[in-house]
């Protein structure tokens, strides 16, 4: 569940492949490499806003408090399935990426230590990581290079603590030993946004049909970014609950600073706005979901100015991405 809101910035950070399909009419118009900010991977910032649950409605009785309190070291393995399709246009000309290369990961999650005030000591690993061979029309080699960075995940790891409704607490990442700097910066990132992409369960006791909602501010990729989610307990049963979600992020226009740009060269968000909907199965025994769908749709328009171009690129995004998970 925790996760959910995890999907709109991986959403994001995926788009950079996305753009890399386009045709090179396109793409030259476009000397833009997305890439995460430099700089050494540290740990989640102590000092960060804590996220704010806002309970709208109890739901019927009878209620109780959800708390998570996993089996000490049980390992979950958990499958992740990313499909994408996008579409880039600029100017005059745009270009339909049906299908993006599925990404899968298989990632292991094991509880550590349970302390006394019910924070959870935990630790996880990227044991796998693919693309899958369902675009037949991708030219090899750009099948290739989407493989190779993704693998570049296997062997990642960490420990972190979070409370028993879900918030994290801190942690820190464990590098493999191959690691280049294209995968400490994504490393580096994810660190820091480990804090806002909690999304931690109500205080009170709750019962089926209850709703709440968690709103804040977070940075995706050095954009600055309002988010939104609404959960529902549409069911609560034997320590299983099933919930609806909901979630929307909306940016202001901003100006992003990016060391990928060519020295003089402007980089400036005009619009950006993403929806989405799914449904969760958590267990309350366990880390992860035993089953996630969530399905994304977000727009963005945004102006590239090259220095010694006369001229200013607009490009506007659409993306619509898909993500399920599945526990064992």
């Amino acid at each position: 569940m925790k996760k959910t809101l995890f999907i709109t910035s991986l959403c994001l950070a995926s788009a950079g492949w996305a753009i890399e399909l386009s045709p090179a009419s396109l793409s030259a118009e476009i000397p833009l490499v997305v890439q995460q900010p430099a700089g050494d991977v540290s740990e989640p910032r102590s000092d960060a806003k804590p996220v704010q649950v806002e309970l709208l409605n109890p739901g019927v009785e009878p209620r109780q408090q959800l708390r998570l309190k996993p089996s000490l070291g049980v390992k979950q393995t958990t499958t992740m399935a990313v499909k994408m399709e996008m579409e880039v246009s600029t100017a005059d000309r745009s270009t339909k990426v049906n299908k993006v290369p599925t990404m899968v990961l298989t990632i292991d999650t094991k509880a550590t230590k349970l302390d006394t005030n019910g924070d959870i000591h935990y630790d996880f690993l990227y044991a796998s990581a693919d693309i899958a061979a369902d675009t037949p029309n991708l030219p090899t080699a750009a099948l290739d290079s989407m493989r190779s960075a993704v693998k570049k995940l296997v062997g990642l790891k960490g420990s972190f603590i979070m409370d028993s409704r879900g918030a994290s607490k801190g942690g820190s990442f464990t590098l493999p030993e191959e690691a280049d700097n294209n995968t400490k910066q994504m490393v580096q990132n994810m660190s820091k946004s480990l804090q806002q992409l909690a999304s931690p369960l109500p205080a009170e006791a709750v019962g089926k049909g209850a709703k709440w909602r968690i709103s804040f501010p977070s940075n995706v990729s050095g954009m600055n970014v309002n988010q939104t989610a609404t959960y529902e307990l549409i069911g609560l049963q034997d320590g299983v609950a099933t919930l609806k979600t909901s979630v929307e992020q909306q940016a202001n226009p901003q100006n992003l600073t990016l060391s990928q740009l060519p020295a003089g060269s402007t980089m400036a968000i005009k619009y950006f706005a993403s929806q989405g909907q799914g449904e969760v199965i958590m267990r309350l025994n366990q880390l992860m979901p035993v089953r996630s769908v969530v399905s994304i749709n977000s727009n963005s328009e945004i102006s590239i100015k090259v220095a010694g171009k006369p001229e200013e690129v607009t490009i506007k995004t659409k993306l619509l991405m898909e993500m399920t998970l599945d526990s064992k």
